[in-house]
C-alpha cells in the first residue's frame, strides 16, 4: 500500500495533484490545513492511499516467510480504507470532477460548500444537474431550481381563524434571543397590522426573567401576564381569547433542564390552540444545531426561527437543518434593533444568505 501527502493552495488543487500522480483508484484518507512546518509547500494537505488490487504484481519476496498476521492487518486496512472512501464527505473528489467536467458546477460547489450547506445535499444537487443535460446553462438553472426546492419557508405565526386569536409560543435554548424575537414579532405581526395583542411570559428561570417582556408590553400597550404554573397559563390564555394575537415566551432550557421542560411541552401540545416555534442562533455549528433541535423536538415545533443572522456567513447550516427536519424557516433576526431587525423568511432572501443570488437564482422568489 502506498500513502502520500500532496500540498496545494486549495483542497481541490491538492486532490488534482493526487489523482494525476496516483490515478483514479487513489483513496482520500484525510484533508486538512497544512501544519506550519509544511505550510511553505501549500496551504492545504491531502493524504491519499493507493492499495494494489488483488492479482496485481506481488512485492518481491523477503528472506523471511510472510507473517499471516500482517496479511490480515493489511486486508482489514484495505477494507477500512475502502469504507472510508465510500462514506467520507464527497466534496474534495466531487469538486475536482465537477471542475474538470463542468466549470459552472464547480463554481456552485465552491459557493455552497463555503456557505456550509450539507455536503450530501450539495452532492445531490450537482450530481442531478450534471446528469440532466449536457448544456451548461441548463445545468446551472437546474441547480438553482433544485436548491430553491430544498429551501422551506413560512413567514407566519399560524393561520388566523375567524373569531379566534393567533397563538404562538417561542421555545429554545438559553441565549437564543427568544424574548427579543418575541418583541419584534409583537410589533411586526401585531401592532403594524393593527391586531390587538397580549404577551405572556413563562420565563421563571432567570432572575426577573419576565420583567423585560413586561417592559416591552408596557411600551407597546399590550396586555401582559406572567403565570407561575401551567394552570395559570391556561387561565391567562382563556382571558386573552378576545385578543387577535397572543405570544408566549418560555424559559431557555439547557440540556439538564429538559425534564422540567417536558411538562410545558406536553401542555402546549395538548392545550395550545396555536403553533410552537423553535428559536435557534444562526452562528451555531451544524452538530450543535442538530443537538438543540433534537432536544426540543418534545415541543413539536412547526417552524424554525434564526437569530444572529447578521453575524454569520455560513447560513447553509440553518438551511441544512430545515431540510433535514422538513420544517420551514419562518423569521430571521438580523440585529438588536426592535422591530427593524426582523425579516420574514423568503426563498430569495435565503438564497442571498447562501450567496446564491448572483448565480442566477435570484429569480426564485418567495
Amino acid at each position: 500500500m502506498r500513502i502520500k501527502s500532496f500540498y496545494a493552495g486549495t483542497v481541490e488543487a491538492a486532490v488534482s495533484l493526487a489523482r494525476r500522480e496516483m490515478g483514479a483508484e487513489a483513496m482520500l484518507v484525510e484533508s486538512r490545513r497544512a501544519p506550519l512546518e509544511s505550510r511553505h509547500l501549500g496551504e492545504y494537505e491531502v493524504v491519499c492511499a493507493l492499495v494494489p488490487e488483488a492479482g496485481s504484481a506481488p512485492e518481491p519476496e523477503s528472506e523471511s516467510p510472510p507473517d499471516p498476521r500482517l496479511a490480515i492487518e493489511l486486508a482489514e486496512m484495505r477494507r477500512q480504507l475502502d469504507l472510508m472512501s465510500r462514506t467520507i464527505t464527497r466534496s474534495a473528489w466531487s469538486g475536482t470532477r465537477w471542475s474538470s467536467a463542468a466549470p459552472e458546477l464547480s463554481a456552485w460547489h465552491g459557493l455552497l460548500t463555503a456557505a456550509d450547506l450539507d455536503g450530501e445535499i450539495v452532492a445531490q444537487l450537482l450530481d442531478g444537474a450534471g446528469r440532466a443535460s449536457p448544456d451548461a446553462a441548463v445545468r446551472e438553472a437546474l441547480v438553482a431550481e433544485q436548491l430553491g426546492q430544498r429551501i422551506l419557508v413560512d413567514a407566519s405565526l399560524g393561520a388566523p381563524r375567524a373569531g379566534k386569536p393567533v397563538i404562538a409560543a417561542l421555545v429554545g435554548a438559553p441565549g437564543a434571543g427568544k424574548t427579543a424575537m418575541l418583541a419584534k414579532l409583537a410589533v411586526a405581526c401585531g401592532l403594524a397590522l393593527r391586531r390587538s395583542l397580549a404577551l405572556i411570559s413563562m420565563d421563571d428561570y432567570r432572575v426577573a426573567g419576565a420583567d423585560q417582556l413586561r417592559s416591552y408590553a408596557a411600551i407597546l400597550g399590550a396586555a401582559f401576564q406572567a403565570p407561575d404554573n401551567l394552570a395559570a397559563l391556561a387561565q391567562a390564555i382563556a382571558e386573552f381569547r378576545g385578543k387577535q394575537l397572543i405570544l408566549i415566551d418560555t424559559p431557555g432550557y439547557g440540556p439538564r433542564d429538559m425534564d422540567r421542560a417536558a411538562d410545558l411541552a406536553q401542555f402546549l401540545s395538548k392545550h395550545l390552540d396555536g403553533s410552537t416555534h423553535l428559536v435557534l442562533t444562526a452562528t451555531m455549528k451544524s452538530a450543535d444545531l442538530k443537538s438543540v433541535a433534537e432536544r426540543f423536538e418534545i415541543f413539536h415545533p412547526s417552524s424554525l426561527m434564526f437569530t444572529r443572522v447578521d453575524e454569520t456567513r455560513s447560513f447553509g447550516t440553518a438551511v441544512s437543518l430545515s431540510a433535514a427536519l422538513e420544517k420551514p424557516i419562518s423569521f430571521l433576526g438580523t440585529g438588536q434593533q426592535i422591530p427593524e431587525d426582523l425579516e420574514g423568511a423568503t426563498k430569495a432572501r435565503i438564497l442571498d444568505l447562501l450567496g446564491a443570488s448572483s448565480n442566477g437564482s435570484a429569480r426564485l422568489a418567495a
